[in-house]
């Protein structure tokens, strides 16, 4: 079976991210039937999604923070939704018609006091546009946001991330922001 060119790219940025996370590509084999682009760790019951292209489009660039990836948390909140998210990312996609973008939303006050950021996540196909939360990003790169840049700055994320082991979820996003010349045109 030939191989579409984004589907080629998609697995060559994945293979990338693997590699900067120090994960062993090669580890990660093939599932059986039903398997629908998703990949098994060898040495655990971690299943790894296959991720679609979903960078926003733009000037984005990568926030000087821990490489520009963050973490999600409190995924365990929105587990039916994650799992709803992982199933409709098995589905065939189309790059030239389907979309997948996800969203950073600023809260003004956390559970515990402070702002948070929400990480969600819309997917249209066809002619179905479905929203999933997904938790939200971690408390030190939203106070590293915070304490750098304010609530000012817009910001943007791509999925690089996505696995389960049926009870627990690892997601991680890269954090973007304007490019150095916007923010300065803009005086951000």
């Amino acid at each position: 079976m030939r191989e579409h060119p984004v589907e080629t790219l998609r697995i060559a940025a994945n293979r990338a991210v693997a590699a900067k996370e120090h994960l062993d590509p090669l580890g990660l084999r093939r599932n059986g039937h039903g398997s629908a682009g998703r990949r098994r760790l060898a040495s655990a019951e971690w299943i790894e999604s296959a991720i679609p292209l979903n960078r926003p489009e733009g000037n984005w660039v990568a926030w000087a923070f821990r490489g520009g990836t963050a973490s999600v948390e409190d995924t365990r909140r929105h587990a039916g939704e994650i799992d709803t998210f992982i199933r409709t990312l098995a589905e065939p996609f189309d790059a030239l018609q389907d979309l997948i973008e996800i969203e950073l939303q600023r809260e003004p006050e956390g559970p515990r006091g402070g702002g948070i950021i929400s990480v969600g996540a819309t997917m249209i196909s066809g002619n179905r546009a479905s929203h999933f939360s997904l938790g939200r990003l971690d408390r030190v790169a939203t106070s590293w946001l915070d304490r750098t840049y304010g609530n000012d700055m817009p910001i943007a994320a791509e999925l690089v991330r996505l696995a389960s082991d049926g009870r627990h979820y690892r997601i991680e996003i890269a954090c973007l922001m304007p490019s150095h010349a916007q923010r300065a045109q803009y005086a951000l």
